[in-house]
């Protein structure tokens, strides 16, 4: 009846012996470690999108300021 227990107890998943457990073990620090290094990757791609779209916000409301002050000029040349 023990051995029968322990026979289910063990496809079930219930006991883990020591040489699976360490591999268990490992594999999730191994996926940790990776995540945390794409983590910081994904800071630094979002940090120089964020400058990049600061950027382009910028040079657009320059050329619109520019256009604007084109427009206003020719329309007062034309009045």
């Amino acid at each position: 009846m023990l051995f029968l227990l322990h026979a289910v107890a063990m496809i079930r998943g219930w006991i883990i012996f020591g040489p699976a457990h360490r591999e268990i073990v490992k594999a999730k620090n191994d996926a940790i470690t990776h995540l945390q290094g794409r983590s910081l990757e994904d800071q630094s791609i979002i940090a120089q999108q964020a400058a990049t779209i600061a950027e382009q916000k910028v040079a657009g409301e320059v050329s619109a300021h520019i256009l604007d002050a084109i427009r206003e000029a020719t329309q007062r040349q034309q009045s």
